[in-house]
């Protein structure tokens, strides 16, 4: 097996799976239970989000856990739109679907304007996020990290705009994490998401990081856990999974290793005539390509046959029939968005997983039917 859409998910790391079987097994005790298992449980619950805390290089005290990157980014958007600072939202029309239709959301609610930085290119232009982010602006968004490019947004020059519109800041990070060295004070926001399942955790559960001059309202109330941002007893196997991988996958995550196995695909790729999407500057766990003349689709599944395993974009919106708003935003031709594909690395990944890769791409040129010119696309830009 080859896999390589580890930007959708990534295989639980053993140090995941350990944590997760004893926090399963014998410290199953409620974190705020006044026993030996409950204090052992909150033992685990510290020791998780010191490490997470660790990786993001910032006091474990501001991280409150969340069952999802999903939910973090509701929680901050919800929060900090606050009508009195100004009228309008601000993002890129790149940005993960929990940041779109959240902020459409709120917009509708609330009656914000919701302004979308271009992305042509690859990323956001700072001349026109300079132009837009302004004294109107409640808030700003943007992700770190694209999650189907790999482009690098420049998240902290985006901050520095946005602390002198005094707007409030939000960052997604889900990609980035472990993968970027940075702060979320470095970046300037007030709160910035991570998850665990995109770092050798197990699904649900992410992470709010919130600034420690910051109070926003919860979105589920109950018992008052996580500093009453997020009541509800810990999913303390999920959470001592999310601890324990955090360690394990910035341990083991080498930026030089995985660049060099880009580079290898990119020109193998290159050397099939696939056209390579390169952004201006790029995260190289994430490749985004295309084989122009052969629909994404079918070479997924041939691909798949041959124990091959990437995707053609989100694995969030997979199974939407239009083209990737993010690759239409980039300004791809017809060709390159109907055969786009995505490969995403990990510190797993090997050079057998790069020839892979090459010998299936090479396997659906001859054996898939070639189309002619594309017909007009049928996806649509984020309004």
């Amino acid at each position: 097996m080859h896999y390589l859409d580890n930007a959708a998910t990534t295989r639980p790391s053993e140090a995941a799976c350990e944590a997760l079987m004893r926090c399963a097994t014998t410290a199953y005790g409620n974190p705020s239970s006044l026993h030996a298992l409950g204090f052992e449980a909150e033992r685990e619950l510290r020791a998780a989000r010191e490490s997470v805390a660790a990786v993001l290089h910032t006091a474990p005290e501001r991280i409150v856990f969340t069952g999802s990157g999903t939910e973090a980014t509701n929680q901050a958007l919800f929060g900090l739109a606050d009508r009195r600072r100004g009228s309008k939202l601000v993002t890129t029309d790149a940005e993960h679907p929990c940041v779109l239709e959240t902020l459409r959301a709120i917009a509708k609610q609330r009656g914000f304007t919701l302004c979308l930085l271009h992305t042509a290119g690859g990323a956001p232009s700072l001349e026109e996020a300079a132009a837009v982010i302004d004294g109107d602006t409640a808030l700003v968004a943007m992700m770190l990290v694209n999650n189907e490019t790999g482009a690098i947004f420049p998240a902290r020059e985006v901050g520095e705009l946005a602390a002198a519109a005094g707007a409030y800041y939000h960052v997604d990070a889900v990609q980035a994490f472990g993968k970027l060295p940075f702060s979320p004070e470095g970046l300037r926001c007030h709160t910035l998401a991570v998850s665990g399942h995109k770092v050798g955790g197990v699904k649900g559960v992410g992470a709010l990081w919130v600034a420690s001059d910051l109070r926003i309202p919860p979105l589920i109330y109950g018992g008052g856990q996580e500093r009453g941002l997020r009541s509800g007893t810990e999913g303390m196997p999920a959470i001592a999974a999310f601890g324990a991988a955090a360690r394990d996958y910035a341990a083991r995550y080498s930026a030089e290793n995985i660049s060099a196995l880009r580079e290898e695909a990119v020109r193998g790729l290159e050397a099939l005539g696939c056209v390579v999407h390169q952004p201006p500057v790029v995260c190289p766990c994430i490749l985004n390509f295309s084989v122009p003349g052969y629909r994404s689709e079918p070479m997924l599944h041939l691909l798949s046959e041959r124990g091959v395993y990437l995707s053609s974009g989100s694995a969030c919106s997979s199974h939407k029939k239009s083209y990737s708003h993010v690759l239409m935003a980039m300004g791809l031709p017809e060709r390159e968005l109907q055969s786009a594909l995505r490969v995403s690395f990990s510190p797993d990944s090997t050079r057998e997983d790069v020839a892979a890769l090459l010998e299936g791409i090479k396997a659906c040129m001859q054996t898939l039917v070639r189309e002619g010119p594309a017909q007009k696309a049928e996806g649509r830009l984020p309004l």
